[in-house]
């Protein structure tokens, strides 16, 4: 048996979530850092806000471990295959960590220490599902990596190689599909050369009946096939999709670059991945493979003639490698074009009140018509490749039925073959060079797979927020003092920085406010406090301990930001409110509205809770989503709040209100930074700071502060 610790408290996870803590406890078996923060921001999670079964392989594939899933009625005896977490058919979930020839070493969710326990009371007729987990064989090559060693696998290629136990029925069931396509020449040879110049109807019916068997078996393996087919390319469909807007998700808000509709265009591209390699590559591998059989009918029916097709098919593939380079030149275009479309599609939508206001749509319609041209030409490029591909493939097929119509007359007049045999063999080309001239179209639709992949692929080459901060013992925040030390931030390609040098020390429970001209550098501040941009030189200390050992989720789970145009999401105010905690209850949501004064307006709506707020929140009040926003800043608990121009959508009477809430309901310990132009927000401030072009003029109390500006401005 391998060697396991001891006994003990399973690392921090979620209480009441079994999946996560059997993740944490497995974790702690096999000596790897474990962040249930980072599991849950970066994983799927349920609608009751649990981890679901659905996400444990991901989970694992976090962890940096090796799993496997399978379905069984009992417990199998191999002990290498443990531990091993088991979902019964009552959807319990345990952990079993060992196993000798009776017992199994079970440990629960929400208990401490894990028991021997008879192996057969697992078994179930209605079955178990077993995922068996094993350490990473190069962990040890890894140790100076960070945690996320998964990292290192392909995105894509790890999916399908997964999934390569799934392909053997398609590939098995397109070998026999091949076979039974041989039934149909040699029924119709048969006929020609012995039924017909016998009068044999018995021996005709005997051979339409066998045909007819093998034609309903043909049929039935492609339905069986596709269906099979179907199945990979939905689970592929779910996995690469969470994969990629999980890694959407996971990119620095700072390295956030390019057109936002060549990103939706770019994510969107993976189902052309999917169904090139899940389904048409598949199957047209053993078709491929099948050529030489083909062939070899031929060879044995015609002999020489066999040269027909082969010439044909070395000439489909000659001519389809010269169109995949044409292709990929046009398939990348393509994809520029169609970016830059999606591009200016979410900004008219998004800004479409705007538009209407000045009277732009007529501008706009007409550069939406140029890029249409654009596209549209560079699509018909991609077209003309495609089509001619298509085309010349059913060139070679009429060329290639010509030739061995013509050669096996002269065959047949020399006594070589007979009349059954020549159309025996023009079938088997038509057979042979089907699948050939597919290939000539899919050399040309691979460099536009290619294409795709590449550009997905780029999503990749940006850091990832996951595999930041410490990978052995990220620290956590405690007292939330914050200190920056010479800290500058520039954004991505700016030929200027937005801060410059800024040392600053913030002591936990103060209330400052910050205030300065338009873009003199407040928001971007707070964004570099609440970890959402890292700085660009100089370092930023939390509790003493420099940021980036901490993983960003960790941080800015303690230190929330809510920016002057916080987004709302399609859906409820519940809804909205819920994605700071998908298990905060009702009470918990209530307490957020009162603490910022949002609840008296929400008591005023027949909704309530379930009242849609539309797409970006459209269908409330710029008063009314900036409350919610800064309600949802409440519902969890945090150390630290930076509001940027938090009643800058408030009248007087209702600013009043949220400065009467809000300093009624903050903890002591609790940070206030506020950014703000507004006068009345002062009073809920000791301390204010002054940042002019990215520098910080004056720091210091309140009073003195305000007084030292006035006499500049008055002087």
């Amino acid at each position: 048996m391998r060697e396991r610790p001891a006994g003990g408290n399973v690392p921090s996870a979620r209480a009441g979530d079994p999946l996560a803590e059997c993740l944490a406890r497995v974790a702690r078996h096999f000596d790897t850092p474990f962040a249930p923060a980072m599991l849950h921001s970066s994983l799927a999670m349920g609608a009751d806000g649990l981890l679901p079964w659905h996400q444990s392989g991901p989970a694992l594939e976090l962890l940096g471990l090796n799993y496997e899933e399978r379905r069984a009625r009992k417990l199998p005896l191999d002990a290498s295959l443990y531990p091993m977490i088991v979902r019964t058919a009552d959807d319990s979930i345990v952990l079993l960590l060992d196993r000798n020839d009776s017992d199994v070493l079970a440990w629960h969710p929400g208990t401490e220490q894990e028991h021997w326990t008879p192996a057969d009371g697992f078994a179930d007729k209605q079955g178990l599902t077993l995922l068996s987990v094993e350490g990473d064989p190069t962990a040890m090559r890894d140790a100076g990596q960070p945690w996320h060693r998964k990292a290192r696998q392909h995105w894509f290629w790890s999916e399908i190689t997964k999934r390569r136990r799934e392909f053997w029925p398609v590939l098995l069931a397109s070998v026999v599909i091949n076979l039974l396509a041989v039934a149909l020449p040699i029924f119709t040879m048969n006929v020609y050369d012995r039924v017909i110049p016998n009068r044999a109807d018995a021996s005709l019916w005997v051979l339409a009946i066998g045909v007819l068997i093998a034609f309903a078996l043909e049929f039935a393996l492609r339905r069986a096939r596709t269906d099979v087919l179907d199945g990979i390319s939905r689970d592929l469909d779910i996995s690469l999709s969470q994969k990629i807007y999980s890694r959407v998700m996971a990119t620095p808000l700072a390295e956030k670059s390019g057109h936002t509709g060549n990103l939706v265009a770019r994510v969107s591209e993976y189902a052309v991945l999917r169904d090139f390699f899940a389904s048409t590559t598949v199957v047209l591998v053993v078709d491929v493979a099948f050529l030489v059989i083909f062939v070899g009918f031929i060879a044995i029916i015609a002999g020489p003639l066999a040269f027909v097709p082969l010439l044909a098919i070395t000439g489909m593939a000659l001519l389809g490698l010269y169109l995949q380079r044409k292709a990929g030149d046009a398939a990348r275009d393509a994809q520029a074009d169609y970016g830059l479309q999606q591009t200016q599609l979410v900004e008219s939508i998004t800004g479409l009140e705007t538009l209407k206001s000045i009277a732009g749509e007529g501008e706009m319609l007409g550069r939406w018509r140029r890029l249409s041209d654009m596209a549209s030409r560079s699509q018909k490029r991609l077209r003309e490749v495609n089509s001619t591909a298509i085309g010349a493939a059913s060139t070679f097929q009429q060329f290639s039925t010509i030739a061995l119509v013509i050669g096996g007359y002269y065959l047949f007049d020399a006594g070589i073959i007979t009349m059954g045999a020549i159309i025996a063999i023009v079938m088997l080309s038509s057979r042979a060079l089907a699948p050939a001239g597919q290939l000539a179209y899919l050399l040309t639709r691979w460099r536009q797979a290619r294409e795709t992949l590449d550009s997905i692929e780029r999503l990749w080459d940006q850091p990832d927020e996951r595999r930041m901060g410490s990978a052995s013992l990220p620290p956590q925040v405690r007292s939330a003092s914050v200190e920056l030390r010479d800290v500058s931030f520039a954004y991505p390609g700016a030929n200027t920085a937005s801060l410059s040098n800024i040392n600053l020390t913030i002591r936990p429970g103060e209330r400052i406010a910050i205030i300065g001209r338009v873009a003199a550098g407040k928001s971007t501040l707070g964004r570099v406090i609440s970890g959402l941009f890292e700085p660009s030189s100089g370092a930023m200390l939390v509790d003493g301990i420099d940021s980036k050992q901490y993983r960003p989720h960790d941080l800015r789970r303690e230190f929330r930001f809510v920016a002057q145009d916080s987004n709302l999401f399609s859906g409820s105010i519940k809804d909205n409110l819920s994605l700071a905690s998908s298990r905060a209850s009702e009470e918990q949501l209530i307490a957020a509205l009162r603490k910022v004064g949002a609840d008296r307006y929400l008591s005023r709506d027949a909704g309530g809770f379930d009242r849609v707020v539309g797409e970006g929140g459209r269908q409330l009040s710029g008063g009314q989503r900036n409350f919610l926003a800064l309600a949802r800043a409440f519902v969890a608990p945090s150390k630290l709040l930076f509001l940027d121009e938090p009643s800058g959508a408030m009248d007087a009477q209702t600013e009043r209100l949220f400065i009467q809430c809000l300093s009624q309901n903050l903890t002591t310990d609790q940070t206030l930074i506020v950014s703000t132009h507004r006068p009345a927000l002062f009073q809920l401030c000791e301390r204010v700071i002054v940042i002019d072009g990215g520098r910080i003029a004056a720091d210091g109390p309140k009073d003195e502060v305000i007084r030292n500006v006035g006499m500049r401005t008055d002087g």
